[in-house]
């Protein structure tokens, strides 16, 4: 459900006007390392990268003033470069609502960018977005020059796992985003051997009437978690709106829904009391599953913290009663 919930907030950034823009850009120069930044060999530098939009990128040298206009990159971000690198962060990385960095970013100087005037400001040499950030705002960074990285491919795991190498590649920490990626296949090798040979529960994923089928980080999140998802077997794609009396006629053995904080208790009451969706299986067994915000909606290495909660809820569900 992540990348079509994460568009809702992406409106929240940029919204300066093209001539402003420009204007802004017009005076920027040359900018030494912020001080104190960590020294690097030049070694691969000058390079053009391929971002997750297939655009190639040349960057003359490492980057080493990095603005990160999205969630997802701010999370990829942190544990794979020095702080002093990042030079601006996004609008919701100190959010604990949506944020799984939220310690990492309040603790940081880097402010919190909204406009792309606020980014170019930063003199970056670096800037990171997404597919889903505006089209018109992204195509006036590129007008000034300023290098654009685009993330995408929030489909499944796989897509993630590559977003994570891609922004090594960008800036210049292959061995740090291959040392994610690997944390996160050998989390993900011991869940599917702990299922590995148990009952498969049909899942399904309903949240304020919305479902995940095919095509979403969702769907891959609970095949490997050990589980079936049930809108997806039934082929839907994407996230359609299906009706509680849908949900019923399907019948899971488990729901699984994001909260945020403070809400739990409501989203569980919802699920077990409608008047459809609290006479399935999973709401009269309680085979419920409510999964923070912050790692269900997760394009970052995070989402393995939902795979693991998911497998862990699978497993109490079929312990002996």
């Amino acid at each position: 459900m992540r990348a079509g919930s994460l568009r809702r907030f992406a409106g929240r950034v940029l919204g300066l006007t093209a001539a402003a823009v420009v204007a802004a850009a017009c005076g920027r120069s040359p900018s030494p390392p912020a001080a104190g930044a960590a020294t690097a060999s030049a070694a691969g530098y000058p390079r053009t990268v391929t971002d997750g939009a297939g655009r190639s990128l040349r960057l003359a040298a490492r980057p080493v003033r990095i603005v990160s206009q999205t969630l997802g990159s701010d999370e990829i971000l942190f544990p794979m470069v020095a702080p002093e690198r990042l030079v601006g962060l996004s609008s919701l990385s100190r959010d604990p609502k949506y944020s799984n960095v939220v310690a990492e970013a309040t603790r940081h100087p880097a402010p919190s960018i909204e406009s792309a005037e606020d980014m170019l400001r930063l003199k970056p040499d670096l800037i990171i977005v997404a597919t889903y950030s505006r089209a018109e705002s992204v195509q006036v960074l590129e007008s000034t020059g300023a290098p654009v990285y685009r993330l995408a491919n929030f489909d499944d795991l796989e897509g993630v796992m590559a977003s994570i190498r891609g922004v090594g590649a960008a800036v210049g920490e292959e061995a740090a985003a291959e040392r994610i990626v690997d944390d996160m296949r050998r989390r993900l090798a011991a869940v599917a051997a702990r299922r590995a040979g148990r009952p498969q529960p049909r899942v399904l994923s309903y949240s304020g009437g919305f479902t995940a089928g095919r095509g979403t980080t969702f769907d891959d999140m609970v095949r490997r978690a050990g589980g079936i998802n049930e809108a997806a077997a039934r082929g839907i794609e994407k996230f359609p709106h299906i009706s509680e009396e849908q949900v019923l006629a399907w019948n899971p053995d488990v729901l699984v829904a994001g909260y945020l904080p403070g809400e739990e208790d409501a989203v569980r009451r919802r699920l077990t009391t409608g008047a459809g969706v609290g006479q399935t299986t999973a709401a009269r067994r309680n085979q419920i599953v409510l999964i923070p915000t912050p790692r269900f909606l997760a394009v970052s290495q995070h989402v393995v913290d939902a795979v693991e909660q998911l497998a862990s809820s699978f497993d109490a569900f079929q312990a002996p009663r």
